[in-house]
């Protein structure tokens, strides 16, 4: 299957594309049945997987280079002539045409525990912005999932889909807010950028949740905020989409809202005010 011309939703100043709704029906389909199949891969090795280090300290796992050696294969089969941009074995962010971005297995630390706090991400780009994404938590059993234009919504154990919204608008002082790691803040042992200390303190409650498990849960409306000090394009594609359609408001943690797979930091929240408060907080902006 060859992919459809590039639609474009009209009347924007900087008109943004999308799929329409049988390709969106038709995407969702197949890239559910992949992650699927992935998951024989990944829960096959949950609890005795042995961990690798890659040049930059972080965990890997046979599970994570299987399972995205199965969805590149899939997406080439239907889609040969898009461009693919992974994790573990690299590829091309292309910034027009459709490009799609892979992580395995996001939240190999948890994975790596034997903790079911863990997901596979996959998400289209077209001309650069992400117009389609699944969080796929396998070990839960549950996949929040979303399209340019057409809502966020949540699956769990294979029954039927219900769409999701953020939850109301809170300030700072009352909001839970998820974050994945002291990464490039003053709370790591080499001291960064990011002031999650004062965020600490400012936020209503603070909770260490992590990865795209905290973006799945704030497109729900079970969590307010979601902090991350430390991303990739991968990491970024498929949460932008659902955190967008599920009515929320998403940034770098120095507030830029545009080209957001290329950014390298990441706060989502149920409001613009809230997003903005926390970039204050983190980033002084």
């Amino acid at each position: 299957m060859t992919a459809s011309p590039v639609r474009y939703i009209g009347g924007m100043a900087h008109p943004t594309p999308t799929l329409s709704q049988r390709e969106f029906r038709a995407t969702l389909a197949y890239v559910l049945k992949a992650l699927r199949a992935s998951d024989a891969i990944t829960l096959g090795h949950l609890n005795r997987v042995k961990i690798r280090h890659k040049p930059d300290g972080s965990e890997v796992t046979v599970a994570d280079r299987g399972a995205e050696r199965l969805l590149r294969a899939r997406l080439a089969a239907r889609w040969p002539a898009d461009a693919v941009l992974g994790e573990e074995y690299g590829g091309t962010l292309a910034s027009r045409g459709r490009c799609w971005l892979i992580d395995p297995i996001d939240g190999t630390a948890s994975y790596v525990l034997g903790l079911p706090l863990f997901g596979s991400l996959v998400s289209l780009l077209i001309d650069g912005e992400p117009v389609f994404g699944c969080i796929h938590l396998s070990a839960l059993r549950e996949t929040t999932y979303a399209a340019t234009g057409h809502g966020c919504w949540l699956t769990r154990g294979g029954g039927r889909a219900r769409r999701v919204r953020v939850g109301a608008a809170k300030a700072l002082g009352s909001a839970q807010v998820g974050l994945t790691s002291v990464k490039e803040s003053d709370l790591a042992r080499r001291s960064g950028r990011w002031r999650l200390s004062k965020l600490a303190r400012s936020a209503g409650r603070l909770r260490l949740v992590g990865d795209c498990v905290q973006y799945a849960l704030l497109c729900r409306g079970a969590l307010d905020a979601a902090v991350d000090p430390l991303m990739k394009p991968w990491d970024i594609g498929a949460v932008a989409v659902c955190v967008r359609e599920a009515g929320g408001s998403i940034s770098s943690l120095t507030g830029v809202t545009q080209a957001l797979v290329q950014q390298t930091s990441l706060v989502a929240a149920s409001s613009a005010g809230l997003r903005r408060a926390i970039c204050r907080q983190v980033a002084g902006r």
